[in-house]
């Protein structure tokens, strides 16, 4: 019941899909977010460019969010054989905006990744499930809109969605229904009519000429 009462409170911005969309937050993720950065002290220490691969993927296991976001957008510069796994298990986190960096990253490698996105649609965690759904929205993979139909039924609300906006994304939203076609007695009628009137019309000339007469 709290994950509906979450999701009722999206941005109705998300709907938007002219511009390049971002994964979906809301307010309630935010604050949480929000609130877990004050309270924690700033780490003395963050990950930085110098670090290897294998120190980014400990460090995205770290107790601080900010040093698990900032270790995720630097995985995102690394070999994807080296980096793709961890960052799906960063689609995991606890923090909402962790997992946001972890779908930006995994989105940013490319269409190299669709084929293990189309796999964690079936994953059997909720929130690989949802980040998948926005990554495939983001290739526009036209090859999962059938996993994506079935993530759009899943229990898990977010995963919902976000599979849902994607498919709106790539074209293959629910369609708007066509206006019916106008009738076809419609044009016929309104020429009877003009006719009619012509007649009525011609009919009170001569009746007046025939007075005057």
């Amino acid at each position: 019941m709290e994950e509906e009462k979450k999701i009722d409170e999206i941005n109705p911005e998300e709907n938007k899909t002219e511009e390049k969309a971002a994964p979906i937050i809301t307010r309630s993720m935010r604050d949480e977010a929000r609130s877990a950065a004050e309270e924690a002290p700033i780490p003395a220490v963050l990950p930085d460019q110098s670090w290897s691969t294998e120190k980014l993927i400990a460090a995205t296991k770290d107790k601080h969010m900010l040093v698990r976001s900032n270790a995720i957008m630097l995985l995102s510069k690394r070999e994807i054989s080296e980096s793709l796994e961890a960052l799906i298990e960063a689609l995991k986190d606890e923090e909402y905006l962790v997992k946001s960096n972890a779908m930006v990253a995994i989105a940013g490698y490319g269409k190299q990744v669709s084929e293990r996105m189309i796999q964690a649609l079936e994953d059997a965690d909720k929130d690989v499930r949802a980040g998948a759904a926005w990554v495939i929205g983001e290739l526009k993979e036209n090859r999962a809109v059938t996993a994506l139909e079935k993530v759009a039924k899943d229990d898990y609300p977010l995963a919902r969605i976000q599979a849902k906006a994607s498919l709106v994304a790539m074209g293959k939203g629910p369609k708007k229904p066509e206006a019916p076609p106008a009738a076809a007695t419609d044009a016929p009628q309104a020429e009877g009519s003009e006719e009619e009137s012509k007649r009525e019309r011609a009919e009170e000339e001569k009746s007046g000429e025939e007075k005057s007469t």
